[in-house]
């Protein structure tokens, strides 16, 4: 079994979200210009964020990267994997180019691009697993 880890006040945990989309380069402050998709995406991810930190699924480390250890939900060979999130390559957010590609393929791409991870691991995750990735892609959806 995993080492238990460590958890911290939701406090903290809204504070630690702050100063990681700041440094992720991501304006999450209160903005009425926002649009309403945004909202919904800024919402979810920050929920997520906060809720995998006070539970001690992720945490910051020294780099300033998102780590987040796959839960109990997933198959043998991805729970308890560590999987570090850094900021995405720019690239990742071009469409892929394939006739019916959608936003899934896109977010899946984002997310490859900022765990190194092949866009079919994350399809393999639980669902747990699999929307807690969604939701921080969406934050750098956010426009």
């Amino acid at each position: 079994m995993a080492e238990e880890k460590a958890t911290m006040s939701a406090e903290l945990a809204e504070q630690e979200f702050k100063d990681w989309a700041e440094n992720m380069g991501l304006e999450v402050e209160a903005d009425e210009s926002r649009s309403e998709m945004n909202e919904t995406l800024l919402s979810s991810g920050k929920k997520l964020f906060v809720r995998a930190l006070t539970k001690g699924s992720a945490v910051i480390n020294d780099n300033g990267n998102l780590v987040y250890t796959v839960s109990r939900f997933s198959p043998e060979g991805y729970k308890n994997t560590e999987v570090e999130i850094n900021i995405p390559s720019p690239r990742a957010f071009a469409a892929v180019g394939k006739k019916g590609n959608d936003g899934t393929q896109k977010a899946l791409s984002i997310a490859s691009s900022m765990t190194g991870k092949d866009t079919g691991w994350f399809l393999n995750l639980g669902l747990p697993d699999f929307k807690f990735f969604m939701g921080i892609v969406g934050l750098f959806l956010m426009d």
